[in-house]
């Protein structure tokens, strides 16, 4: 078994390095003069420079990356919802509280609440809320809030002949028309509000022009259309034109046969105008 030769081990490694050292001397001396003037340290500079440079294309591509995906994610959740929004038929679905402030809005809106109006708005209070009368006073105060200014003496009410009146009230109803209430499945429809607001604004048998306007800005941000609007005012119309005329044959001199026979062809009239807006209004 030959022994391990430290020596002889040694005088390898030192004739390798001599090898090499010799190698590396011969080369630089073949190398051109450009690339013998290199100079290390500026060479270092330009690389970190370099990468640097990369580091920033790197960055901008990954923010790139980043912001395409976020606009991709917003494109899709804004999809999602217009597809909710088509489901439903683009119509806002309001809390019955909400519904209530709106109606009472309706009858600020002229300067003028009347007990025609007042008793209208109290009937359907009580038919869709069964805690009206505890949160009656709390919603009145809410919307006459609604039209009240700061003034140096304190708190007053703008005067309903101006036109910063109507903007107030506008502009709370506006805010109870929020974005969320075209998503939601529970709740009173748009279309019925805007039916029940015709009762209020038609109950003492006027139906102003601030009354008309903010009407149709209520349909228009809730997402009913503009022709089931004025189907539903000229339906209203017919009805309390049906309503004079019965009133009127009632109280005329004809012939008993003959009211008997006009009025129950103007109460079949108006079963069948009613189940046409029942639908409308459910569809």
């Amino acid at each position: 078994m030959a022994l391990f030769n430290l020596k002889k081990l040694k005088d390898t490694v030192e004739k390798s390095a001599d090898g090499i050292k010799k190698s590396v001397s011969d080369a630089a001396e073949k190398m051109p003069d450009s690339a013998k003037n290199i100079n290390i340290s500026e060479s270092m500079k330009d690389m970190a420079g370099k990468g640097q440079s990369m580091m920033d294309i790197l960055k901008a591509k990954g923010d790139e990356l980043v912001s395409s995906r976020k606009g991709k994610a917003d494109e899709t959740k804004a999809a999602i919802k217009d597809a909710l929004r088509d489901k439903k038929g683009g119509e806002a679905v309001f809390s019955v509280r909400d519904a209530l402030r709106i109606m009472y809005c309706m009858m600020l809106i002229d300067g003028n609440v009347s007990e025609e109006e007042e008793e209208k708005f109290c009937e359907i209070g009580l038919a869709c809320d069964q805690d009206f009368d505890s949160c009656k006073k709390q919603l009145i105060d809410e919307c006459n809030g609604a039209v009240q200014s700061e003034s140096a003496q304190g708190i007053e009410f703008v005067s309903e002949d101006s036109e910063e009146y109507y903007d107030q009230i506008h502009d709370y109803v506006g805010d109870l028309i929020k974005e969320e209430n075209f998503y939601q499945t529970e709740g009173v429809r748009a279309k019925w509000l805007i039916w029940n607001l015709l009762t209020i604004a038609y109950s003492e048998g006027d139906y102003s022009t601030n009354e008309r306007r903010l009407m149709r800005y209520i349909a228009k941000k809730s997402g009913v259309d503009n022709t089931v609007l004025l189907e539903m005012e000229h339906t209203f119309s017919t009805l309390i034109a049906i309503e004079k005329e019965e009133e009127w044959l009632k109280s005329s001199d004809k012939p008993y046969k003959v009211i008997e026979e006009r009025v129950v062809e103007l109460s079949n009239r108006k079963n069948a105008i009613m189940q046409g807006i029942n639908a409308l209004i459910s569809d």
